[in-house]
C-alpha cells in the first residue's frame, strides 16, 4: 500500500486549468507521493474507483477546487466522498473555499480550505501530514473554536512552478500574470491573488516550445490583463516589455508553425491598456483577429460604483483603435447590479448600440454575487422584460452573445443559499475573523 496518495478531484469543464496547475506543483516537487486526479461530471463521480483507492492508499488526502457556481455540485459530491473514503483529509480551494472559509468549513463539510493561491499550500500539507499541527500551515483557513484562523501565506514566484504537467502530456493555456491591482468590486481575482505578478518571458517561451514541440499548435495566454503584462500595476502597458515577450513568442512559433492567440480568449485587455502605437505592433505579431475588451458597463455611475478605474470614454476610444488596426472586438458587459438604475441601463445600452454601430460585437454577462467581493451581499436585479427583448434582438442579429440568462438563473440560486446560510460573506462574519500573516 501507498503511504500517501492525493486525490484531486475536479470539473474538466470548470476547473481543468487549476487542476492541472496543482498537479504540476505536485508532482514535480514531491515524488514519492501518489497523485490521482478524478473527474466528475454534474457532481456525479466514479464511485467504484474512491473505495479500490481507499484500499491502496494507508492515508488519503483528498482536495476538491471548485468555484461559487458549483456549489449545488459539491453539496452533492462531499457525501460521497466521505462514504466512499471516511478516513480521507477533506480539503477545498479554489474561489469559493477562499471567498468563504468560514461556509466551506462549517456547511460543505470540508476539514481544511486552501487559502488563496495553493501551490506552495498543498506541497507543505503533504509534506507535513501526519505532524499534529499540520493544518496549521500557511496558507489555509481552519476552524479554532466558534472563529475561523486564517493564515496568509505570501505570493508565489510563478516561474518556480510549472504551468501544467506536461510529463502526463496535460496542457492548458500558460499563465503569465496572476493578481491584479485594479480590484473591481465583483471580482474575485484581486481578493484571491493580490496585486500582479508574472512568469518571466524566458520561462513563458521555454513552456510555450514545449507545447509547440508536441504538435499544440495554438499558443494562448491567461492573463486579467493582457496588454499590462509586464507593468507595475497590471493596467498601464509597458510596452517594450510586452512586445519583447511577443516577438520571442513569433520567433518561436513560426519555427513549428505555430499561432499565437493574445489578449483574446482566456484573456482579455482592459480598456485604458489600449494604445495606439501599442495595437499596430500587437497586430504584427499575433495570429488572433479577434480582441476581448472588459468594459462592463456604459454608466459612469456604475463604473464608479463597481471600481472599475477607466471611463465610457476609455472604451470607445479602446474599440476605435482595435478595429483601426485591423483587430474584430468583442467588449464584455455585466448587467443586473442591485445599484443600476433605469438611466444606468439606458446608458449602458446605448453604449452597446454606438459600439455595435462601429462594428464590434457584444459579450452580455449576468452580475453574479461572489463571495469574498464587497459587491457579494449586495445582490442582483434582474432586467426588465423590455432590456430582455432588445438584448435578445442584438443577439438574434449576431450583435450580441453570452449565457446571461442561465447566468441570471445561477445570481438567483447563489443568493437563495446565501439565505439559507450556506454561503457566508467574507465581511459579515469579520469579527470571528482571525487572520495570522505568516
Amino acid at each position: 500500500m501507498n503511504d500517501l496518495c492525493f486525490i484531486l478531484i475536479y470539473d474538466k469543464k470548470n476547473n481543468l486549468y487549476t487542476a492541472n496547475v496543482l498537479v504540476a506543483a505536485i508532482e514535480s516537487r514531491l515524488y514519492h507521493i501518489r497523485t490521482y486526479l478524478v473527474e466528475i461530471s454534474d457532481g456525479q463521480i466514479d464511485n467504484e474507483l474512491l473505495y479500490k483507492l481507499n484500499n491502496v492508499c494507508k492515508k488519503v488526502v483528498v482536495g476538491i477546487t471548485f468555484m461559487t457556481t458549483q456549489i449545488d455540485n459539491i453539496l452533492r459530491l462531499v457525501p460521497k466522498v466521505k462514504k466512499a473514503l471516511p478516513k480521507a483529509l477533506l480539503i477545498a480551494g479554489g474561489p469559493h473555499a477562499t471567498g468563504d472559509p468560514y461556509g466551506t468549513l462549517t456547511k460543505l463539510g470540508f476539514d481544511l480550505v486552501i487559502y488563496g493561491e495553493g501551490e506552495e499550500t498543498v506541497i507543505e500539507l503533504l509534506t507535513t501530514i501526519g505532524n499534529s499541527d499540520y493544518y496549521k500551515i500557511c496558507g489555509t483557513a481552519f476552524l479554532e473554536g466558534d472563529r475561523i484562523v486564517i493564515k496568509k501565506r505570501d505570493p508565489i514566484n510563478l516561474d518556480l512552478y510549472p504551468p501544467f504537467p506536461y510529463w502526463r502530456n496535460r496542457f492548458n493555456p500558460i499563465e503569465i500574470m496572476r493578481g491584479c491591482s485594479s480590484a473591481c468590486y465583483f471580482c474575485q481575482v484581486n481578493y484571491l491573488f493580490g496585486s500582479p505578478r508574472y512568469r518571466s518571458i524566458d520561462t513563458i517561451v521555454n513552456y510555450s516550445k514545449m507545447k509547440l514541440e508536441r504538435g499544440l499548435k495554438d499558443l494562448r495566454f491567461i492573463s486579467p490583463n493582457a496588454f499590462g503584462y509586464g507593468s507595475p500595476d497590471g493596467i498601464k502597458p509597458v510596452g517594450d516589455k510586452l512586445l519583447e515577450l511577443l516577438q520571442k513568442l513569433r520567433r518561436t512559433a513560426d519555427i513549428y508553425s505555430g499561432k499565437i492567440f493574445f489578449g483574446t480568449f482566456p484573456s482579455e485587455v482592459r480598456p485604458d491598456a489600449i494604445e495606439e502605437d501599442l495595437a499596430k505592433e500587437v497586430r504584427k505579431l499575433v495570429d488572433n483577429k479577434r480582441i476581448i475588451i472588459g468594459a462592463q458597463s456604459g454608466s459612469s455611475i456604475v463604473l464608479k460604483k463597481i471600481n472599475r478605474k477607466h471611463s465610457v470614454e476609455d472604451i470607445l476610444i479602446a474599440t476605435e483603435i482595435l478595429l483601426r488596426n485591423r483587430f474584430e472586438v468583442d467588449i464584455d458587459f455585466i448587467l443586473g447590479f442591485s445599484f443600476e438604475n433605469d438611466e444606468d441601463i439606458r446608458e449602458t445600452v446605448k453604449l452597446i448600440e454606438k459600439l455595435t454601430q462601429l462594428g464590434a460585437r457584444i459579450h452580455l454577462h449576468t452580475f453574479i454575487p461572489l463571495p469574498g467581493t464587497p459587491l457579494f451581499s449586495s445582490g442582483f436585479k434582474p432586467l426588465k422584460d423590455d432590456i430582455k427583448k432588445h438584448l435578445a434582438r442584438l443577439i438574434g442579429q449576431g450583435k450580441a452573445y453570452g449565457y446571461w440568462l442561465d447566468q441570471e438563473r445561477l445570481a438567483y440560486r447563489v443568493m437563495e443559499l446565501k439565505n439559507k446560510g450556506i454561503i457566508y460573506d467574507f465581511y459579515e462574519y469579520n469579527k470571528y475573523l482571525k487572520i495570522v500573516k505568516c
